[in-house]
């Protein structure tokens, strides 16, 4: 293979990337290959191999990188000297935006839940796959240590019910060409939850 600029290099690994996620979310691991993503990311196969070194090189990477993106967003919301109801907005603001400005992405993400429990290759990722919930308990347990949430919420529970809500409302998302998520939204969600949260 020619030698490539790193900007090509990120641009060629890019448009594989987007190309697979489409792909995955659409046919599943087993229902794509590697001539497909190739033929419709129009890279070639060698090209794809010598980046990825297989399908579930591609698989793994995308996997990989998303969940470092989006946990990495997270850990730097919650490490800004805000409330930890502002927290719980921004990271709700920051998932709606990355449904909306990645769609192909979001909705491969939201399709790795459903087979978890029999999918060998996301297996290795159960635990960062996880992180995201462990961020968002922190922050509860946060609100709740500062008096700002009741002493008699559960970080665990407002946690999935925030994982539960951001997984619905993607989902509505990404099955219309009609903008749903908003900022507006985002703070009315937390809002919701945050009266709950001190009852």
């Amino acid at each position: 293979m020619s030698y490539q600029s790193p900007e090509k290099h990120t641009h060629t690994k890019e448009i594989i990337f987007r190309t697979a996620a489409h792909l995955f979310a659409q046919k599943g691991f087993d229902g794509v290959s590697m001539r497909e993503i190739s033929e419709q990311s129009g890279v070639t196969k060698p090209t794809i191999y010598y980046y990825f070194g297989s399908k579930e090189g591609i698989y793994e990477a995308l996997i990989d990188s998303g969940l470092q993106h989006v946990i990495s967003s997270f850990e730097e919301i919650a490490h800004i000297k805000v409330s930890a109801k502002d927290k719980l907005v921004m990271m709700t603001k920051k998932f709606f935006q990355l449904t909306v400005d990645a769609p192909d992405f979001s909705k491969f993400f939201m399709t790795l839940a459903i087979p978890l429990s029999d999918n060998t290759v996301l297996e290795k990722f159960r635990k960062q796959m996880f992180n995201q919930g462990n961020i968002l308990k922190t922050v509860i347990n946060e609100g709740i240590k500062s008096g700002e949430f009741g002493a008699a919420a559960r970080p665990d529970l407002a946690a999935q019910i925030i994982g539960g809500v951001w997984q619905h409302y993607a989902w509505q998302q990404l099955s219309t060409k009609k903008k749903i998520l908003s900022e507006e939204l985002a703070e009315e969600i937390i809002e919701i939850l945050f009266r709950g949260l001190n009852e």
